[in-house]
């Protein structure tokens, strides 16, 4: 990760090349999914924001100690991009950047992860180049970190999204102003 902090989202280096519309905000193109799906208690919500959008709540990590966010239906090519550019301010928590693609496993999406760390009341631009990224299945690394010679990505992402599991207790908030590649 490449992180440039200033004081704002109009600041700074925005997405290189915007890949996810947030201006204007559509409800509709963003699911939460936290891990009540397997029993456990976190919470996190979207919400639109003046800049784009907000995902907050808090995480519990007894029986569980996840919650994400996704966009729906994308069908977004990443040729010739060798990476993912954000524009954040978050609270000095840890955060994955999620990207999906159709293959599955057992019926469930791969989502390719690429960590990140916020720093408290800074925007930030974040780069993530796709070497960085992992494959994981239901919150499992499917390979040893930068293991394996296969390609990053079949080139085309059916989602973005976002997601906290930094197995600590407590309120979270990331607020995204855009979403880009480079």
């Amino acid at each position: 990760m490449t992180p440039h902090a200033d004081s704002g989202p109009a600041l700074g280096m925005s997405p290189d090349t915007p890949i996810v519309a947030l201006s204007p905000p559509r409800p509709g193109q963003w699911l939460v999914v936290n891990d009540n799906v397997m029993g456990g208690r976190s919470a996190g919500a979207v919400q639109l924001a003046r800049h784009g959008l907000v995902f907050s709540g808090a995480l519990i990590t007894k029986g569980g100690g996840f919650a994400s966010l996704r966009s729906r239906s994308l069908d977004i090519p990443l040729e010739p991009y060798t990476g993912i550019s954000l524009r954040v301010v978050g609270d000095g928590r840890e955060y994955a950047c999620d990207l999906r693609e159709a293959a599955s496993v057992s019926g469930s999406g791969v989502a390719w992860k690429a960590r990140f760390t916020t720093q408290a009341g800074q925007w930030l631009d974040v780069r993530l180049p796709f070497s960085t990224f992992e494959p994981t299945w239901r919150g499992s690394v499917m390979r040893a970190p930068g293991g394996g010679p296969e390609a990053t990505f079949h080139h085309t992402v059916t989602s973005v999204g976002f997601t906290i599991a930094d197995e600590r207790d407590g309120p979270f908030r990331l607020e995204v102003a855009g979403i880009g590649a480079f």
